[in-house]
């Protein structure tokens, strides 16, 4: 593997060997780690999408250092790791949390303080679990981490500030129409833009988002294609027959329908996994036990000590969490997704089964109490949600750090710099979204849509419309084996067709610039990044606006 990567790095530009960790790369890292994560977590609360950041953050790691006249490929790898972490952490707690106020929970029952510590405690368990297995899924296993390769591609080419143009030229357009279609300048006026354009008098609706269409560009013709097939079944075929006949609870029956094709497609994952070889002196590995057996010891201290848990369902939720990490870097490695959502619903299910099973039971002349409430369910699902979203982001960064020649030691600090940051501000913004937004969940018109924590839901008290469900689940098991995008069609049948078309409009300017030329492709890549960080720094910051202002008027 080291011969591999030595005989590309000899094709590609050589980097400066000057030193990584600086105090300015972390200065810059840690600002950009505090927008990023924001940015990150409106994102998925509002579209119910989380693209990788990486690309975007080595656009910005490096466009800020050669303004500081500062660049080498390893300070940017570590600017990079900073920034990048925060993203993984948003998307583990907007994927979980906002579930507990879907179901009726109050937002003045989740301690604040107990949920920085759950977020901080599975970022950190996150890095250290993918750190022990990296030698295994990067050098053993040889995956191809795409998203760490195609970060590497970009810094490799990027000391130039041409880049960075056409990145803010998008983000300056996105941050225009945000403002324009999301802020009324008069009061009781309505915005300048509409949120939804209707065509053909409402026969067809468009959401008016920048982000939406960069994250369809990024995506490209063919998986937007599968999401636009989904949601398009949906609209055109099941829901006319639906109102024909009278269906009750289409709405859920389709829900549950892409839900199973998601899970279907993870359990796909799942099962490849077990019958892929695994080396025998890397299993038997007293080394590697050790490491596993202390980091688990400390991780089921830590929850028992936070939640006040039997040690044995602490123990619980450390095996899922481990397992899960497993998974998560090797479906990283092989196919650049990473599945937050099937690992909080595995966390889910195991978690309530086992209370079901445990809680009562006599024992001699006590009762057994597992103290578990639904709070503490959705808490300790976020805690492995972010834990796998940590995995997927260090690996990925310590395959750019293997071609840019950094020490991993360095980027492993630099991850925990960035998770600790970026779980205290997703934290706190956590509290300041639904204290300002009380419209929540995957429906029409709702100011956050929480598509992701919608999903989980379904799972609390097992599984509504099961036959439906498992259909859903053997259909996105077959097409996982078909490569087939299982994944984005489950989304577009249970997301609003609205949103789908301008994913799909998205995926369509791809490959009509892709049919222009490559280098005109790659331009208008930039640009579309640039449309993703514009609107949602807007959304964040139109946020802190209305919250402070309703603080004011109180």
């Amino acid at each position: 593997m080291a011969k591999k990567i030595n005989s590309k790095m000899k094709s590609k530009k050589n980097f400066k060997t000057s030193s990584s960790f600086t105090l300015l790369s972390i200065i810059i890292g840690i600002i950009g780690a505090v927008i990023v994560s924001s940015s990150s977590f409106y994102t998925v609360l509002k579209f119910g999408a989380l693209p990788w950041a990486s690309v975007m953050v080595a656009l910005i790691s490096t466009s800020t250092l050669v303004f500081f006249k500062k660049v080498n490929g390893r300070e940017v790898s570590i600017v990079h790791t900073i920034m990048s972490a925060g993203a993984m952490v948003a998307g583990g707690v907007a994927f979980t949390m906002p579930g507990y106020l879907i179901l009726g929970g109050k937002l003045e029952n989740i301690d604040r303080m107990q949920l920085w510590v759950t977020v901080l405690f599975g970022s950190i368990l996150g890095c250290i679990f993918s750190f022990i297995f990296k030698q295994k899924l990067l050098e053993n296993e040889e995956l191809e981490f795409p998203i760490g390769e195609a970060t590497f591609n970009v810094i490799n080419s990027g000391e130039n500030s041409e880049n960075m143009t056409y990145v803010g030229f998008g983000a300056l357009l996105s941050t225009v129409i945000a403002i324009l279609r999301d802020f009324s300048f008069m009061r009781g006026k309505k915005t300048i833009l509409p949120t939804i354009y209707s065509f053909k008098k409402g026969f067809l609706n468009f959401y008016v988002s920048p982000l939406l269409l960069g994250i369809g560009y990024i995506l490209g013709i063919a998986k937007t294609f599968a999401w636009f097939l989904g949601g398009a079944l949906i609209y055109f075929v099941f829901q006319p027959f639906a109102l024909i006949k009278k269906f009750e609870n289409f709405d859920i029956m389709k829900n549950n329908f892409g839900m199973g094709i998601i899970v279907g497609f993870g359990i796909a994952v799942i099962v490849k996994l077990f019958f892929s070889k695994y080396e025998e002196e890397y299993r038997k590995s007293s080394n590697l036990f050790w490491k596993i057996a202390i980091f688990a010891g400390i991780g089921i201290f830590g929850i028992s000590w936070i939640y006040k848990l039997p040690v044995f369902l602490s123990f619980i939720v450390v095996i899922i969490c481990i397992l899960c990490i497993i998974i998560s870097g090797y479906t990283v490695g092989k196919t650049g997704l990473n599945f937050l959502e099937i690992y909080a619903v595995i966390t889910i299910l195991t978690i309530t089964f086992f209370n079901k099973l445990l809680n009562g039971i006599r024992m001699e002349n006590a009762v057994f109490s597992t103290r578990i409430t639904t709070l503490m369910t959705f808490c300790l699902a976020c805690f492995v949600a972010v834990a796998c979203g940590l995995c997927g982001n260090i690996l990925n960064n310590l395959k750019l750090g293997s071609q840019t020649k950094i020490a991993p030691s360095k980027q492993f600090f630099g991850e925990l710099i960035g998770a600790a940051i970026g779980s205290f501000v997703v934290t706190n913004l956590f509290f300041i979204l639904f204290d300002v937004y009380k419209n929540i969940g995957p429906h029409n018109n709702a100011d956050l849509m929480a598509l992701q924590a919608s999903f989980i839901t379904s799972f609390i008290d097992g599984i509504p419309f099961i036959q439906i469900f498992w259909l859903g689940a053997l259909i996105g098991f077959v097409l996982y084996f078909f490569n087939v995008s299982a994944l984005t069609f489950g989304i577009g049948i249970y997301v609003p067709f609205y949103m789908t078309l301008t994913v799909f409009l998205g995926g369509i300017l791809n490959f009509v610039a892709s049919r222009v030329s490559s280098k005109f492709s790659e331009k208008c890549l930039l640009v579309s990044n640039g449309l993703m960080i514009g609107e949602a720094i807007v959304g964040v910051g139109i946020s802190l606006i209305t919250y402070y202002f309703v603080l004011f008027q109180k």
